[in-house]
């Protein structure tokens, strides 16, 4: 269930619209081949996020695309898969207004894509396209992780070999403090990517 939105677009809707972009772009492409099953939760731990953040957060909760036709490769042949972190403190918070009822949370969205087609770096480009079109409020910025990455005013959007990822934060009172934490995951995250 989608959270309602708050004081920016709730970091969800972006990343959401980028990956729906990064799909189309690669369904153009003719993609047919899929990319290999992944599982986000795997590549951060609830203790690396609780020393990111300096809160305590609740075991990871894993989400895997399921989409319309069964199974989880739509036309682009990409597996995606999320995990979210909320920080155990905000575990009763329950305001509809807000993003996951006022908690505070990190969102772990990781897409494989089919061997050696170059579709992962859709991922990043649709947040440029985005920004070009203001569906998201700034220019992103580029980063040096990965093969290809920037921050896009909410998370951060990676692309390494076949696998793009993005990662936002959400603290609430903290929001400072959010870049240098989503870069500092995605920069760890790369390095246990196959």
């Amino acid at each position: 269930m989608m959270p309602a939105l708050s004081r920016r677009r709730c970091v969800l809707l972006p990343l959401f619209v980028a990956s729906v972009l990064a799909g189309s772009a690669a369904a153009q492409d003719g993609a047919r081949d899929k990319g290999q099953e992944i599982n986000a939760c795997s590549y951060l731990s609830a203790s690396d996020v609780t020393a990111a953040l300096g809160h305590a957060v609740e075991a990871g909760e894993r989400n895997d695309s399921r989409r319309t036709g069964g199974g989880a490769y739509p036309d682009n042949g990409s597996y995606s898969s999320t995990c979210l972190w909320k920080v155990s403190a905000d575990r009763d918070k329950a305001d509809p207004k807000l993003p996951m009822g006022g908690a505070s949370f990190v969102i772990f969205n990781a897409m494989s894509w089919p061997a050696g087609s170059g579709l992962a770096k859709t991922f990043p480009q649709s947040f440029r396209d985005a920004a070009k079109d203001h569906t998201i409020a700034m220019m992103p910025v580029a980063v040096n992780i990965g093969d290809e990455a920037l921050w896009w005013g909410d998370g951060v959007a990676v692309a390494k070999g076949d696998i793009s990822f993005g990662i936002s934060v959400h603290l609430i009172g903290e929001r400072a403090k959010e870049r240098g934490i989503e870069e500092a995951l995605a920069a760890k995250i790369v390095t246990r990517l196959p």
